[in-house]
């Protein structure tokens, strides 16, 4: 199946006005120009821009907004590390989708030097030199998550390391899929494309972050809820649904097929805009779904005793952050530079 360049100019990105996204909160923590230049800044001390084109060309990403929208109640102490996060983390990405591991045995050596900057009781010592670090992975990204962990991880509980950690683990090596997919010229099902995607969108480790972003963690015992955990995996969806459509064209361009937008198209034999149309209906069902989770969660901790106002404040916070992560992620990325289509890149993937 070939996508048409004609249809996909006249596709319609966002979702309707009455969509249900629409409802959910949005606001900004902060000025989001000075974390942008944060995010800028932390890029260029490792080295990962090089020259004011390049600078330019990341500013205009807009990773600042996306912070000061999806963290809605971020501190001041926690706005640099968490800017050096989404630094490593759109550099990692571009990493794996240009020129990354290209076997197994690549990929697993890749996802070894990221965790070794993950240590679960991190040392304060100085980062490791250039040379220390070995395989194609580029070294400052090595070093750059080193010092964003270092950063993050004083302060958290164990529970909550582990859990970030193992996220991860799992962004990391979902690119390994992401690449065989595009080898082969392979768009998944549905059933195993949601699965991977919420590896692969890193959603799961920046909600993470929002406890990190406030200072105020939930205990482990309601994180293993089956209601967080579905608002979590709703919330999760919901942002890589959306991106997948607002980085269609984008994503073509550069032979990507691990694409929501082509997943549907082809398990359903939809067209185009009528896959947009079905993520759109599926974005609303999740987060009438995550409502309701929300909803029960309440009713649980209300006669749950030993709960305390401190753990309630927390988990409010939680979940007022995913909702402004979904949100967030919609008004940023139709704002955002970062799914332009590059200029070279004309053809349409064809997905079988």
């Amino acid at each position: 199946m070939t996508n048409r360049i004609e249809e996909l100019q006249q596709l319609r990105i966002r979702p309707e006005p009455f969509h249900p996204i629409y409802q959910l909160p949005s606001r900004a923590a902060v000025e989001a120009g000075s974390l942008n230049d944060m995010v800028v800044n932390w890029a260029q001390d490792y080295g990962l821009v090089n020259g004011p084109a390049a600078r330019e060309r990341l500013a205009a990403v807009r990773a600042g907004d996306l912070i000061a929208r999806a963290y809605p109640d971020l501190r001041a102490d926690s706005a640099v590390p968490l800017a050096g996060w989404f630094s490593w983390l759109f550099a990692i990405d571009d990493y794996f989708d240009r020129r990354g591991p290209r076997t197994p045995a690549g990929h697993a050596a890749a996802i070894r030097k990221v965790l070794a900057a993950l240590p679960p009781e991190p040392e304060p010592e100085p980062e490791p030199g250039p040379g220390e670090w070995e395989g194609r992975i580029n070294s400052p990204l090595v070093r750059l998550l080193a010092h964003v962990w270092r950063s993050i991880a004083p302060g958290r509980s164990l529970c909550w390391r582990m859990r970030f950690i193992t996220h991860v683990t799992h962004f990391v090596s979902a690119f390994q899929y992401e690449a065989l997919n595009r080898r082969q010229r392979h768009t998944p099902s549905l059933d195993a494309y949601v699965q991977l995607r919420r590896a692969s969108g890193s959603i799961t480790a920046c909600l993470d972050l929002l406890e990190f972003s406030t200072g105020l963690e939930v205990p482990p015992l309601l994180h293993e809820t089956e209601q967080l955990r579905t608002m979590a995996n709703k919330a999760a969806d919901v942002v890589v649904w959306v991106n997948d459509v607002v980085s269609l064209k984008k994503e073509l361009a550069i032979g990507e097929t691990t694409n929501g937008v082509l997943v549907v198209r082809r398990e359903l034999g939809l067209s185009a805009q009528e896959s947009v149309d079905y993520i759109y209906a599926r974005v609303a069902d999740d987060i009438r779904s995550f409502r309701a989770a929300e909803a029960e969660l309440e009713r649980i901790c209300a006669g749950w005793l030993g709960v305390t106002e401190a753990e309630r404040a927390a988990l409010n916070s939680l979940t007022h952050g995913m909702k402004c992560w979904m949100r967030g992620n919609l008004d940023w990325s139709v704002r955002s530079e970062r799914y332009a289509v590059p200029q070279e890149g004309t053809a349409c993937a064809a997905t079988r």
